[in-house]
């Protein structure tokens, strides 16, 4: 059921079940619409294009920031005051050049000579400095320290009046300018890399002013590092002094004490006997190693020589005596074999022959018996002798324990007595090397160049200001273009679009302009007919292209041509794709539903005395109402003399008969409807299509209308085929073909000459 509409009779029911089948497929084409699309995969990646497209649709803002800057750049070269620079260069040595071979009294650098010249430069730039070069030239009375006193002045009595303004309570009278502060601030320190010069620079509206100024600073400079070594010289030897009275009384004490205490113990010299000690339990320790070797193998022995009775100890094994008896036994045991074939066992030759094999048996086993005993008896040797020489080394150990508890004292004593000494040695040393040294005018800082009268001015320099205008002028202008661009909240690519939208971007039209083409800004609507070779209708055939390939079906029977606000291009839009549908072939019918002001009969130079209110709230025919154009097979409705009441007409179920019926009769159906902007006639007309088409102007639609246009749009469940894209290549779009043409927008209810009456029916 349409907004506004309610059934009367039999009639009305039928257009509601038509309605509702309708609705379905108004459904379906809703949800490819709104089916999810990839996203992409590279938002993260630097596009530099799309930055160059920011500058160039901010060209203007980016010119006129590098003007201004380059116009000031210019003001201050040509009106500020020319300043001289002198430069000395001083050479500083990280020691000064020494006559003797002694230390320095100023602490010296260490390997890293970063803090020691970091000090001399901050010493060069001090106040104490710049006071006595003021003093030395009379710069008091100087015409350049006069301007810039004058100058400090003038900031001192800002700060008093903002005091002043503030209510503090600690406002005082203006302050004398200070010299120093000037001073400073026209001086400066440049160190050469990777050298151990340093350039003295000191700029002046005098050039001889700045010559002597850099002369004195160098000059002072050498002679307050002299000043401070001679001070330091001369507090170094009175301290030296007085501090070896203190040395020497403590080294006599020391060594009284020690002279009593080894009279009183009787020492002569104990580092010699404790070098003998200590030798000799070396060596005891050593021998004590070797024994206790000797005894495990002994003991190795042994315990072979137990286990086994000595059968296989190789101490028997080896012994000659056994080996002799050995070879007789075996001897006569061969013998006795031989024999035993003769003779038996108890022949008398036979047990003599035996009886000679026992007794070397025991003499066997004698030796084996001797052999083991002295076995055993080296074994007990080598532990009585390890026992011993542990014994001795203990003794050692004692008596090296006793002799150092004895000497712990007189040790101390010794030390004390030594450190003192070494003492007062160095400090007697160091006070003659300082008495010596001090006399000495060495230094380790000269001047390599000293400073000549500049003949050519330092600054303003007309070349660097205007670089540094140039850069400002650049970074300031990008700066402020991305500023802009980042402010602008218009929707300016089809990226944007399909964000916004939730649909994708069927067709982009570029910036047309009618003179470019030769045609009046009323023919611009039908430039796709006039000139079928241009960029705008090559276009056009695009979005056709698109609207034909965006359901399985093809294009919509009924599409509605809508936008956010007026001007944006949705007539131009509607009128060109019809104009592109006939152009196939196909019988188009373009209905004009902007009954708030319509542009339609203009576009095609119609009569607009009859039309879709004439047939909406009067007794028109729809064949009376539908006119020819002059592009073949396109048919208008226009929409007739102007309502008070656009939208209940709209709403009403003649409108949606003369939609079901064109629909019937045509092969499309396109409506030209008005811009949402709040009002419920695009809603209505967007419920009657079966797909929406929403016009977005590049570089004019704004981000908020848009999505508020949408969200009222899908809240009357309208279904949004896609967007197109209208005047794409304007100051904020970025890109493209280098045509344009303005396209306005009146909205109103207003009438007008050609605004007839209304049939009486419209004002019911």
């Amino acid at each position: 059921m349409t907004n506004g509409a309610y059934p009367r009779s039999a009639d009305d029911r039928g257009r509601q079940l038509e309605l509702a089948a309708q609705q379905k497929e108004l459904q379906r084409f809703n949800e490819i619409a709104m089916a999810p699309r990839p996203e992409r995969d590279d938002e993260d990646v630097i596009d530099l294009r799309e930055y160059w497209n920011v500058l160039m649709r901010r060209k203007w803002t980016l010119i006129t920031v590098l003007a201004v800057s380059m116009v000031v750049a210019l003001l201050v070269s040509f009106l500020s005051t020319p300043i001289y620079r002198s430069t000395l260069l001083l050479q500083i040595e990280r020691e000064e050049g020494k006559v003797l071979e002694y230390q320095s009294l100023t602490p010296e650098e260490t390997v890293n000579a970063k803090d020691f010249y970091q000090t001399q430069y901050e010493l060069l730039q001090s106040r104490s400095l710049a006071r006595r070069v003021i003093d030395q030239l009379g710069l008091q009375t100087s015409n350049s320290f006069s301007q810039e006193d004058e100058a400090s002045y003038l900031a001192g009595l800002i700060r008093e009046l903002k005091a002043k303004i503030s209510g503090s309570d600690t406002a005082q009278a203006p302050q004398e300018p200070d010299l120093e502060e000037l001073f400073l601030e026209n001086l400066n320190v440049s160190p050469v890399k990777n050298s151990r010069l340093v350039r003295i620079n000191y700029e002046s509206p005098d050039p001889e002013e700045a010559a002597a100024i850099a002369n004195a600073v160098a000059d002072n400079f050498v002679n307050t590092t002299l000043e401070r070594r001679f001070d330091a010289s001369s507090y170094a030897k009175t301290f030296l002094e007085e501090r070896i009275q203190q040395v020497r009384a403590n080294l006599e004490d020391s060594e009284r004490r020690l002279i009593a205490y080894a009279r009183e113990r009787e020492i002569v010299n104990l580092d010699d006997k404790l070098d003998i000690l200590m030798q000799k339990l070396k060596e005891m320790s050593s021998q004590l190693v070797m024994a206790e070797a000797q005894r495990i193998e002994a003991e190795a022995e042994y315990q072979e020589m137990a286990e086994d009775d000595g059968a296989g100890n190789i101490n028997v094994l080896e012994s000659p005596v056994i080996q002799k008896l050995k070879e007789r036994k075996a001897e006569l045991e061969s013998e006795y074999q031989e024999k035993l074939r003769i003779y038996k066992p108890g022949y008398p030759k036979m047990q003599q022959l035996q009886q000679q094999i026992a007794e070397i048996r025991q003499e066997i086993a004698q030796e084996s018996a001797s052999i083991g005993n002295s076995v055993r008896t080296t074994f007990e040797a080598k532990i009585r002798q390890e026992a011993k020489l542990q014994m001795r080394i203990g003794e050692i150990k004692d008596e090296i324990l006793a002799l150092q508890d004895r000497s712990t004292d007189y040790q101390t004593l010794k030390r004390e007595v030594d450190t003192n000494r070494e003492l007062y040695d160095g400090l007697l040393q160091r006070m003659k090397e300082i008495g010596v040294a001090a006399g000495i005018g060495t230094n380790n800082i000269s001047i390599v160049d000293a400073a000549e009268v500049p003949r050519l001015k330092y600054k303003p320099s007309l070349t660097k200001n205007l670089a540094i205008a140039i850069a400002l002028g650049l970074f300031g202008g990008v700066l402020l273009a991305f500023l802009f661009e980042t402010l602008d909240d218009t929707v300016k690519t089809s990226e944007d679009v399909e964000k916004r939208v939730g649909a994708p971007v069927l067709g982009v039209i570029p910036l047309s302009h009618a003179k470019e083409h030769g045609i009046d800004e009323e023919d611009m609507p039908l430039l796709a007919s006039k000139d079928p070779k241009s960029p705008l209708a090559e276009a056009f055939r695009s979005l056709r292209a698109s609207l034909i390939f965006s359901t399985a079906e093809g294009a919509p029977k009924v599409m509605h041509f809508t936008s956010p606000s007026p001007g944006e291009g949705k007539t131009t839009s509607a009128t060109s794709t019809a104009i592109t549908f006939a152009q196939t072939g196909s019988k188009v019918l373009l209905i004009d539903a902007d009954l708030r002001n319509p542009s339609l009969h203009r576009a095609f130079s119609l009569h607009n005395s009859s039309g879709l209110t004439n047939y909406l709230a009067g007794d028109s025919k729809a064949a009376e109402i539908a006119q020819p154009t002059q592009v073949p097979r396109l048919f208008a409705i226009t929409s007739g003399p102007l309502p008070p009441n656009p939208v209940e007409l709209l709403s009403s179920a003649k409108m949606l008969d003369l939609v079901s019926l064109a629909a019937d009769r045509f092969d499309y159906v396109i409506i030209d409807g008005p811009p949402v902007i709040g009002l419920a006639d695009a809603l209505v007309l967007a419920n009657l299509a079966s797909a929406t088409l929403f016009v977005v102007e590049s570089g004019g639609t704004r981000a908020s209308p848009l999505e508020g246009s949408i969200k009222r749009l899908r809240a009357a469940n309208a279904v949004i085929l896609g967007a197109v894209l209208e005047k794409f290549g304007r100051g904020g779009s970025g890109y493209g073909y280098g045509y344009s043409y303005d396209y306005h927008y009146t909205y109103n209810y207003g009438g007008g000459a050609e605004e007839a009456a209304l049939p009486k029916q419209a004002s019911t």
